[in-house]
């Protein structure tokens, strides 16, 4: 008589599926996200203890030493072999090769897809990869700009949204915004993030691009076209912006005192601030009004530490913003 086997059946594990990705698909890929050699490895097991599948820093097993990212490592990665984390920053420029915006919360693809419909406002092009719980939004740049400018331009774009921003405010759901950090050291990396077109070791699935065909070959050819954040706008984007050094509470709105300028124009003594955030006032923008919009009252930003610098997020210029105020612009006359 056969004895009855009491152990729980599991179903099998889906397998990696692999795909044929060359060298030269690797190399053209690298000169598109990695900006530094360091990487992070997907285990392919999960954690005994928690079930997770875990990132950890690859090293070599014998000398300890870290591996460098190289062409053969990135082939296996888009082949399904491994799946590998990228770093955002690279410590000698303190630059990044793209933003990548993580959302994996309730709610996270509607955020997401408000960003990019505000980013495309700005000319910026964003595409979307699903992820296993959520979704991430990548920008990629022309060159390697500037991590803390980065930060400045999502972060400002997400509080004027409502977006939620894990830790900012004591907020536990929300976006992770890759760079994590401002700059890192030289024996520092930062946070990494799982590299785009691999495949989840936790459910074996690749994620694509959501605006191009299924396939490696389709999606790089994609990625081709995808127009890159310059520098030039980056930094009109952020000009006279900054992110505030706590984030963990809501500050009281302050209106301190400057010293006044007869001759000058000082756009504080013209708006009433409806609010205080991420080292900026905010209040509604005179020209928008004027037209009819910025009905939440909060398209306009103006530095707290220089109130001389101020910004539409609508894109009114400050000959508009001026104009609606009755404060025109001097033009220069030369003699």
């Amino acid at each position: 008589m056969s004895s009855l086997n009491t152990t729980a059946w599991k179903p099998p594990r889906p397998r990696a599926e692999i795909l044929p990705a060359s060298i030269e698909q690797a190399a053209e890929y690298m000169t598109w996200f990695v900006n530094r050699r360091a990487y992070t490895r997907q285990t392919d097991r999960p954690d005994e203890k928690s079930g997770k599948y875990f990132f950890y820093q690859a090293r070599d097993r014998q000398t300890k030493e870290r591996l460098a990212l190289d062409e053969q490592v990135v082939r296996k990665h888009l082949a399904g072999e491994q799946t590998i984390g990228l770093y955002a920053i690279n410590p000698v420029t303190q630059s990044s090769k793209w933003v990548a915006i993580d959302a994996d919360y309730e709610g996270a693809y509607r955020d997401l897809r408000t960003l990019k419909w505000e980013l495309e406002q700005d000319g910026v092009h964003a595409i979307v990869e699903m992820s296993r719980r959520g979704a991430h939004l990548w920008i990629l740049c022309a060159e390697p700009l500037p991590a803390k400018l980065c930060r400045i331009y999502i972060y400002n774009l997400a509080l004027r949204l409502d977006v939620p921003i894990k830790g900012a405010f004591k907020q536990v759901d929300g976006i992770e915004i890759f760079p994590r950090q401002d700059e890192v050291g030289a024996e520092e990396f930062g946070n990494a993030i799982r590299a785009p077109l691999g495949i989840h070791r936790a459910n074996m699935h690749r994620y694509w691009f959501e605006d191009a065909a299924s396939g490696l070959a389709e999606q790089l050819e994609y990625l081709r076209t995808v127009k890159r954040l310059t520098a030039a706008e980056l930094e009109s984007f952020t000009e006279g912006l900054s992110i505030p050094e706590s984030v963990t509470s809501r500050p009281a709105i302050e209106r301190p005192q400057y010293e006044t300028n007869h001759n000058g124009f000082q756009i504080l003594q013209h708006i009433n601030v409806r609010t205080k955030r991420s080292g900026n006032y905010w209040a509604q923008c005179p020209s928008c009004a004027s037209q009819g919009r910025d009905r939440a009252m909060d398209n306009l930003a103006i530095s707290i530490a220089d109130p001389r610098y101020y910004k539409c997020w609508a894109g009114c210029t400050r000959e508009m913003i001026r104009e609606a105020l009755g404060q025109p612009i001097p033009v220069r006359t030369h003699r």
